[in-house]
């Protein structure tokens, strides 16, 4: 049997940087990425399914100056009243198969300041076609591009007790995507009952009655 070497002695450090437009990055932003790596000696870089990157086996000492190089601050609470991430596809502008401009939508999403804290993490993803690479149906938030407009989807989930999300509307511009998304982080917040995510709440709730309260029938 070969042996595989050594497991590596490094602690289990780490530090994730926030996702940066949509996980899209310049060659400047890479540069100076792999010059931080250089400079901090951190042994391994990944790339999350969150479209987010993960620098491994980090000197914990060195961890605060590491954030204030990347720009992330010293504490960063957690932000109870947006999404938790988005992570979106290339969308039109990049991909041969994209209808619809999946990073824009992403960042506009990013960007919603909710009217009421959300009971738990809420991830979204944004496919820019029917493909679905960014697994739509199984976020707590889906968008799937079609000619017709944005297709959105609510209450998937891929972890333990995988979900796939219901469909809540199609044909969609983005302002009615933005409306809709609220509307439906409205009910989910005010309903449901401490923290659950949405895979949970709609298989509590029941999606017939969620869909009734709203589009307010």
């Amino acid at each position: 049997m070969t042996s595989k070497g050594p497991r590596t002695t490094l602690g289990k450090s780490f530090v994730i940087l926030p996702g940066r437009d949509m996980g899209i990055l310049t060659a400047d932003d890479l540069k100076r990425l792999a010059d931080i790596t250089r400079r901090y000696n951190i042994p391994a870089a990944k790339l999350t399914g969150a479209q987010r990157l993960c620098f491994l086996g980090t000197d914990e000492e060195r961890l605060p100056a590491l954030k204030k190089d990347l720009g992330i601050p010293a504490a960063m609470p957690h932000a109870r009243g947006r999404v938790h991430y988005v992570q979106a596809c290339p969308g039109i502008d990049w991909c041969k198969f994209g209808v619809m401009d999946a990073p824009a939508m992403g960042r506009k999403i990013s960007e919603l300041a909710l009217d009421h804290p959300l009971p738990y993490k809420v991830k979204v993803g944004v496919s820019g076609c029917r493909i679905c690479c960014c697994e739509s149906w199984v976020r707590d938030i889906g968008l799937i591009g079609g000619r017709a407009g944005w297709k959105l989807v609510f209450g998937g989930n891929a972890a333990a007790a995988p979900r796939i999300g219901d469909l809540i509307a199609e044909g969609l511009d983005d302002a009615q995507v933005l409306d809709l998304i609220r509307r439906c982080l409205a009910v989910y917040s005010t309903r449901a009952a401490g923290a659950v995510r949405s895979a949970r709440f709609i298989e509590q709730f029941g999606i017939e009655e969620f869909r009734q309260e709203v589009f307010g029938k």
